[in-house]
């Protein structure tokens, strides 16, 4: 009886019109989500791609704008490109849409802050998809630092990497004018937002970004930070296109032990397994050496974060429950440092 009512309620739930621009990987994954939660009606879908437009039950177009014209879509999701996200997270919002956005939000922090006026403007709901704060580790982490388990956090270590591929130099992600930026905009950006959550926001960065391999790329393969904030709390951010495998490490480094993430769950599969290792400092070495405090592992083999995304987004819009994770103040807070670590690189930082 439990489970048929829940299906009722579910199926009883308010529907969201909504229309996905974009519909490579990461649309595809955002309309299986979308589906599986249920309050979404997907009525329209966007590529210049016809051949991601093949299989859906619902009018395709090839051009956003005609796309957001006819569709009447209460909620608009955005999976193109970066150069294409400001443009159209703004005509959504001022055209009275809720919009969730793919990060980064915008190509640099100009056209950030030009999404957030429109924001403001609007007054609607506006999320962008950095779902990593949704992994079960990362949600682990938080519950232990924000209880302070292990005292207090004083400092953290993110390393962040790709394999690089055959032709990664002429992947999109490397045309500045497409994307922006590189690895650190691509993938690093991320890490960052996750050393923000942890560690609170940074008032001083040294940095350098590089083409150390992909040397005839416009843009970065490498990206190092060192930052701190205002009380002390210092980080570190390793992102690489040249660590030649798929690598994901988060150190936590309290003040009465450690908690240690490594691996995340993905749709590639590539990262490895999902594991976090939380321990208690043992100076008095209880165990009987030192160095080799007890240790308490949680290993994860289901990735929620994309579900957990839509069902927050969702209830926004529903419910009126503000956005928790992903809104208009992380995005600017995340991309005023990556321009900080960009310009550090060129000796314009601080």
């Amino acid at each position: 009886m439990r489970a048929l009512s829940q299906e009722r309620c579910r199926c009883d739930m308010e529907k969201i019109k909504a229309a996905i621009i974009g519909m490579g990987k990461m649309g595809r994954i955002r309309y299986d989500a979308m589906k599986r939660h249920s309050g979404y009606e997907i009525v329209v879908v966007c590529d210049v791609d016809k051949d991601a437009l093949r299989g859906y039950n619902v009018p395709v177009y090839s051009d956003w704008r005609k796309c957001l014209e006819s569709s009447g879509a209460e909620a608009v999701i955005v999976c193109t490109f970066n150069n294409d996200i400001t443009e159209i997270t703004c005509h959504a919002l001022s055209n009275g849409s809720h919009v969730f956005s793919e990060k980064p939000p915008g190509r640099n922090l100009s056209e950030t802050k030009r999404i957030k006026e429109a924001r403001n403007d609007s007054g609607l709901v506006l999320k962008f998809g950095f779902n990593h704060r949704y992994h079960n580790s990362i949600i682990e982490a938080k519950t232990l630092i924000d209880n302070k388990l292990l005292g207090d956090l004083v400092c953290a270590r993110g390393v962040y990497g790709k394999a690089g591929t055959l032709e990664f130099e002429k992947e999109w992600r490397n045309d500045p004018t497409l994307s922006g930026g590189g690895i650190l905009l691509d993938q690093g950006i991320h890490m960052m937002d996750l050393l923000i959550y942890f560690c609170g926001g940074f008032t001083q960065i040294h940095s350098s970004v590089n083409q150390l391999v992909w040397q005839d790329m416009e843009t970065e393969d490498s990206a190092f930070a060192i930052l701190k904030t205002e009380d002390g709390r210092v980080a570190s951010l390793h992102s690489s296109a040249i660590q030649w495998k798929h690598r994901f490490e988060l150190d936590l480094i309290c003040t009465n032990g450690g908690i240690s993430l490594n691996g995340l769950l993905t749709a590639t599969k590539s990262y490895g397994e999902e594991i976090i290792t939380y321990y208690r400092k043992d100076l008095k070495q209880s165990t009987g050496k030192l160095g080799n405090p007890i240790e308490h592992t949680m290993c994860f083999n289901e990735d929620s974060s994309w579900d957990y995304e839509m069902s927050e987004f969702y209830d926004a819009i529903v419910n009126g429950v503000p956005v928790k994770n992903g809104t208009i103040d992380d995005a600017l807070a995340v991309m005023e440092l990556i321009e900080l670590v960009y310009l550090g690189s060129q000796g314009e930082g601080h």
